[in-house]
Order: structure tokens, then sequence, then C-alpha cells
């Protein structure tokens, strides 16, 4: 973990996203916005994170964070506070891996 948090870094928890220009006037916008602050003009949807198999827990995640990248040093399968299943997912095979 950081000594200082990035919420746009992704480093220990899964990123923000970042303000995106309008395409008609080019202001920058935060992603909740759905009409540009500065011209009015409705703004596309944001665009969605994959889906990635988490080696850190061994899960699908739908909103990764880095910790997906690499599994734990110690081999023992860990938690997240931050996993958050795939939305396509539901009922008890929801987060098991694909055999």
């Amino acid at each position: 973990m950081c000594w200082s948090c990035n919420p746009y870094c992704g480093g220990c928890k899964p990123p923000k996203e970042k303000p995106a220009p309008c395409p008609a006037c080019g202001t920058y916008n935060f992603p909740e916005r759905k009409n540009c602050k500065q011209c009015g003009t409705d703004l596309p949807p944001p665009k969605a994170r994959p889906t990635v198999m988490c080696l850190y827990i061994e899960k699908l995640c739908a909103n990764p964070c880095n910790k997906h990248k690499k599994p734990s040093q110690d081999g023992i399968v860990k938690t997240c506070k931050w996993h958050t299943p795939p939305a396509d997912l539901t009922g008890p095979a929801a987060g098991r891996k694909n055999d």
C-alpha cells in the first residue's frame, strides 16, 4: 500500500474513473456527470472495465486493483475488501473459477 493514496492510481484499490473530455467542447467532466458542465451536451456513458481473474483471491473481479496481477506471497488465498463480482454472475456460481 502506498503512503499517500492517489484515487486514480489503482495500486492498492480499484482506481476511480478519470475525467473525460466533452465530445463537443473538450471540457473535462467527471464520470458522474450526464451533461457537460460547460456546454450542456449529453456525455457518452463511461466505458465498462474488463472483468479479470484476480490471482490474489482466485475469483473473477469486475473492478480490479493491481493486486489481481500476482498471487499472495505466502501461497494462501486471501480475501479482498475491494472484490466486486461480475454483474453477469449470480447465485452460487458467483465468484467461482471457471475450470
